[in-house]
C-alpha cells in the first residue's frame, strides 16, 4: 500500500458518499477546525492505483512544542472487516504522523456496534460489528472511554422509504401533533442567518434550562462559512391571522357535526346516551378551540417558534442543534420542523435523518434521557457507535495527549 496526501477535492470525492461517511470527515470540517490550534491533512491509501481507505487527520498544534497530537474525527473511512487492510493502512498512517512529529492518534469510527430499534433493543439477526474492536486491537489501537464525540445517536433510516412510510412509524403522539399543527397553519421556512442573535437567544434558553455549555457566536459563523451550501438554518413559524382563521374553520366543522347529529337524533337514528356523550365532547372541543383562539390572538402577527441548524451533506441530514422559544414550548412545533426536514431529506435522496445525540440509554443517570424520550417519537433507530480508540505512538506523551483532547471543538453536549 502507498499512502498519499490528497487534495481536498480528491478526499471529498471519496469521503462524502462513503458508507461510513460523516460531516466530520470532510474538507468542510477540516476548514472549520483549522486555525491556531489544528491543522488538517487528507490522506488516502492506494493499492494498484485504487484508493482503498482514507482519512482526514487533524493535528493539534502546540505552541512552542513540536510534538503533535493527531485525531481522525469519525475516521478512518475503510473496510473494518478486512483486518489486514486495516493494519496496513494504520501502519502507513502511523509513519505519516511520525514524519509530522506526531506522538499520538485518536479515532472514533462512524460505525455502529449492533442494530437496535427505537427503544434500544438489540434486533435479532441484525448487524453485529464486534469484529471492529478485535481488528482495531490487532492494529494496536486501545479502546478508551468516550469523551469527545456522542456515542449514542437517534437516526431514521430513509432508504427505499416514502414520507408516508416514515410518518406511519412515528409514535401516535407525533402523528397527531404533526396533523394538528398542519391544521393550525404551522409552517417551516429558511432562517436568515443575519438574525443569528435570535438563534443564539434560543440556544441560551436551552442552556439555562438544561445547565449546558453552549458554543459561541463565532462557532456558528465559522461553521456556516465552512459548510456554506451544505448547512441550513430553518425556523418553524405561524402567521396569527391565518391560525385564527383556521381555528374558526375548526369550530365551524364541530358546529356542523352537532347539527347533523341533532337531526339524526330527532329522526331516532341514535340513542339518547350516545347523543348526550357526543354533545358534551363537542362542547368541550369548542371551548378548547376558543381558548386556543384567544391564546393566538395575543401573539405577534408573524411568530417564529423555533430554529434548528442542519448539516445536509453526504449520506444524511443531521439535526445538529436548535431549540424552541420558551413561550411556545407547549405547542410542540418541533415535530413540524423535523417532519418537514425528513420530507426534504427523502426528496433529495439522503439515506438517513440523524436526530443526533441522545446519551447512553443504558445509563439510569443519562442526562439526555428527556432528549432520547422525545426523539424516539420519530420511530428511528438507536445507534450505538463503536467509540474511541487510541494509537499510542510515543508512550512518553500519552498523558499529555489525552489531557489536550478537551480542546477539540466538537459538537457534543457538555454539562456545566
Amino acid at each position: 500500500m502507498e499512502l498519499r496526501e490528497l487534495t481536498k477535492k480528491e478526499f471529498d470525492n471519496y469521503a462524502i458518499n462513503h458508507p461510513l461517511g460523516s460531516f466530520q470527515q470532510t474538507s468542510a470540517w477540516g476548514r472549520f477546525m483549522e486555525g491556531d490550534k489544528f491543522h488538517a491533512y487528507y490522506v488516502g491509501g492506494f493499492i494498484n492505483e485504487k484508493i482503498v481507505g482514507a482519512s482526514m487527520l487533524l493535528s493539534y498544534e502546540r505552541k512552542k512544542k513540536k510534538e503533535r497530537i493527531f485525531y481522525a474525527p469519525r475516521g478512518f473511512l475503510i473496510d473494518y472487516k478486512n483486518e489486514e487492510l486495516l493494519k496496513e493502512f494504520t501502519e502507513e498512517v502511523k509513519k505519516f504522523i511520525i514524519e509530522k512529529h506526531g506522538v499520538f492518534l485518536k479515532i472514533d469510527p462512524y460505525i455502529l456496534v449492533r442494530d437496535r430499534d427505537s427503544e434500544g433493543n438489540i434486533i435479532d439477526g441484525g448487524v453485529y460489528n464486534d469484529f471492529v474492536e478485535i481488528n482495531l486491537a490487532h492494529a494496536n489501537f486501545i479502546k478508551v472511554n468516550d469523551k469527545i464525540q456522542p456515542k449514542w445517536l437517534s437516526r431514521i433510516n430513509l432508504k427505499d422509504k416514502s414520507i408516508d412510510d416514515v410518518f406511519n412509524n412515528f409514535s401516535p403522539k407525533a402523528r397527531q401533533t404533526v396533523r394538528r399543527n398542519k391544521r393550525l397553519g404551522f409552517k417551516v421556512r429558511d432562517f436568515d442567518f443575519k438574525d443569528i442573535d435570535r438563534f443564539l437567544s434560543i440556544i441560551n434558553e436551552e442552556s439555562n434550562r438544561y445547565n449546558t455549555i453552549i458554543p459561541t457566536k463565532i462557532f456558528y459563523e465559522d461553521l456556516k462559512q465552512s459548510f456554506d451550501g451544505n448547512i441550513q438554518f430553518r425556523e418553524v413559524y405561524f402567521k396569527k391571522d391565518e391560525v385564527i382563521n383556521n381555528i374558526d374553520k375548526m369550530i365551524s366543522e364541530v358546529i356542523k357535526e352537532k347539527e347533523v347529529r341533532t337531526s339524526n337524533y330527532h329522526n331516532s337514528k341514535m340513542t339518547a346516551e350516545y347523543f348526550i356523550d357526543k354533545e358534551l365532547e363537542d362542547e368541550e372541543e369548542i371551548k378548547r378551540l376558543e381558548r386556543l383562539k384567544e391564546y393566538f390572538s395575543k401573539c405577534s402577527d408573524d411568530a417564529s417558534m423555533g430554529i434548528y441548524m442542519f448539516i445536509t451533506l453526504g449520506n444524511e441530514v443531521v439535526a445538529l442543534n436548535g431549540g424552541i422559544v420558551d413561550e411556545y414550548n407547549k405547542l410542540d412545533a418541533s415535530y413540524t420542523l423535523h417532519y418537514e426536514m425528513i420530507k426534504y431529506a427523502i426528496e433529495n435522496g439522503y439515506k438517513y435523518y440523524n436526530l443526533y445525540e441522545i446519551g447512553n440509554i443504558t445509563d439510569d443517570n443519562n442526562k439526555l434521557k428527556n432528549s432520547y424520550n422525545y426523539k424516539k417519537n420519530f420511530g428511528g433507530e438507536v445507534v450505538e457507535l463503536v467509540g474511541e480508540y487510541d494509537l499510542v505512538i510515543n508512550p512518553k506523551y500519552t498523558d499529555m495527549a489525552r489531557k489536550y483532547f478537551p480542546e477539540y471543538l466538537g459538537v457534543k453536549t457538555i454539562f456545566k
